[in-house]
């Protein structure tokens, strides 16, 4: 039985092993996260215009998020680029550091001869360049967790600079408690559904989204930060970041699945941009 890629194209030529891994000249495999110029129509998955540095399997969920932060690059949703290898413009639906796929990220993107596909291309800064970045948003929503205040980077110090800000550390039951849940995180429907069930957490969001509507409603246009924080991180902060988001973008199918679609209601068809940040959503779980 051959190992040869079914789309024989110019760079899936060169040796396979026996479980069609497209090889380096050493005989080394071709990192699968490499994997993406043919946007999963036909590839054999082991295949790439510029392999991608492998993922130490061993390594910790921090060392995992700045590895995708590398490969997305400056992209981000509603920007539009230009891919130097493909030479061609395209524009990014979304970006999906979770995917249900073998992929750690995926990115969906439409291209400017009118293809839609969704592939994991990591960011080449020597080929790759911005055309146009998004809008800035109206609303930045973003999660964290209290016992990562001394981190670094550009949420570093987001609380000093919150427009409103939700504690959820102390009145509200922490999923951690759990054994069942304490690896898990908001990417999981058991652990949105734990903390959206628990009392008061909808009547606090309901009312979070009237504050926003207050603060939009004001005679300066400028643009808020909203942050939901928690002790981790990675349950009740990041889910109740997950329904807000979908509240103020006016999503009331996903707002309805929180159980908030009749506040998602009051912002359909504002068309707001908002952006929606888990700053510790992917680290560790932390021993307490």
């Amino acid at each position: 039985m051959s190992t040869e890629p079914e789309n024989t194209m110019t760079h899936d030529a060169g040796p396979h092993d026996a479980e069609g891994w497209k090889l380096h000249d050493d005989g080394t495999r071709v990192h699968r996260y490499g994997c993406t110029i043919h946007d999963g129509e036909g590839c054999d998955g082991h295949c790439g215009p510029i392999p991608s540095e492998p993922v130490d399997e061993a390594a910790d969920a921090a060392e995992d998020a700045d590895w995708i932060d590398n490969q997305v690059g400056p992209r981000k949703v509603g920007g539009r680029y230009y891919n130097g290898y493909w030479g061609q413009e395209y524009e990014v639906l979304n970006i999906d550091d979770n995917p249900d796929s073998w992929g750690p990220w995926e990115m969906t993107v439409s291209w400017a001869d009118g293809r839609t596909t969704t592939h994991c291309t990591g960011w080449d800064p020597k080929r790759d360049r911005v055309i146009a970045q998004p809008p800035q948003p109206d609303v930045t929503i973003v999660s964290i967790g209290r016992l990562h205040n001394d981190v670094e980077g550009e949420y570093a110090d987001v609380l000093q600079r919150a427009t409103i800000a939700l504690d959820l550390s102390r009145n509200f039951r922490d999923p951690h408690v759990r054994a069942d849940l304490r690896q898990l995180t908001a990417h999981d429907q058991v652990v949105r559904d734990t903390v959206m069930a628990t009392p008061g957490v909808r009547e606090v969001l309901a009312a979070t989204a009237l504050q926003i509507q207050g603060y939009l409603a004001g005679p300066t246009a400028a643009p808020l930060t909203v942050v939901t924080q928690c002790a981790g991180g990675r349950h009740r902060a990041a889910t109740t970041a997950m329904a807000l988001r979908a509240v103020v973008a006016g999503d009331v199918e996903e707002a309805a699945a929180y159980g908030l679609a009749d506040a998602a209601e009051e912002f359909a068809g504002r068309d707001l941009v908002v952006d929606l940040v888990h700053r510790d959503l992917a680290k560790d779980v932390v021993d307490r």
